[in-house]
Formats: structure tokens, sequence, C-alpha cells
């Protein structure tokens, strides 16, 4: 009887080392795929980059200085944002940030 039983146990140790390398398997063929779709991108290929526009640049470099200043010193500047443009708040932010 404890023979049947051990080689139950060495067929069923057997099945699951089979099954686990057929798991890696997969898993490798999956990431495979999925790295060469993320490489190739959406399907419609690179295209052209839009142009960035003044106003657009203007507004990055505004909240990339607004976004480090002090709450006291942010309201001074989105004041003159407010009244002179954003230039000019764009200036005040620079001479603040010192």
């Amino acid at each position: 009887m404890p023979r049947k039983s051990s080689a139950r146990r060495a067929r069923a140790m057997r099945d699951i080392e089979q099954g686990l390398k057929m798991l890696n398997a997969g898993l490798r063929r999956l990431a495979r795929d999925v790295t060469s779709m993320r490489m190739a991108g959406n399907g419609r290929g690179h295209g052209r980059r839009r142009p960035v526009t003044r106003a657009l640049r203007l507004q990055g470099r505004y909240m990339g200085l607004i976004r480090t200043l002090p709450l006291r010193l942010k309201v001074q500047v989105k004041a003159i944002r407010a009244r002179q443009g954003v230039e000019q708040a764009i200036r005040k932010a620079r001479s603040l940030k010192g």
C-alpha cells in the first residue's frame, strides 16, 4: 500500500513541476508580446508633434515658477497676473525666487 501512495505523490509532483514550467513559458511569451506591443505604440505610427504655442509656453513657465513660491508670494504674483498679464507675473516670480 505505501508504494502506491508514494508513486501517486511522485506523479503529482511531476505534474505540478510540468505545469509550472508551462506557466513560466507562457508568462515569458506574454511578457515578450506586451513589450513588443508597447514598443510598437498604438498602431498609428509616431506622427508629428503639435507645435507648442507661445501662450502654452508662457503658461508652463508661469506654473513652474509659481509652484515653488510660498503662499504669500503666490498671491502677489497672481494679482500681478490678473492686472498686468502673464509676462509681468513671470518677471515678478523670477525676481521673488531670487
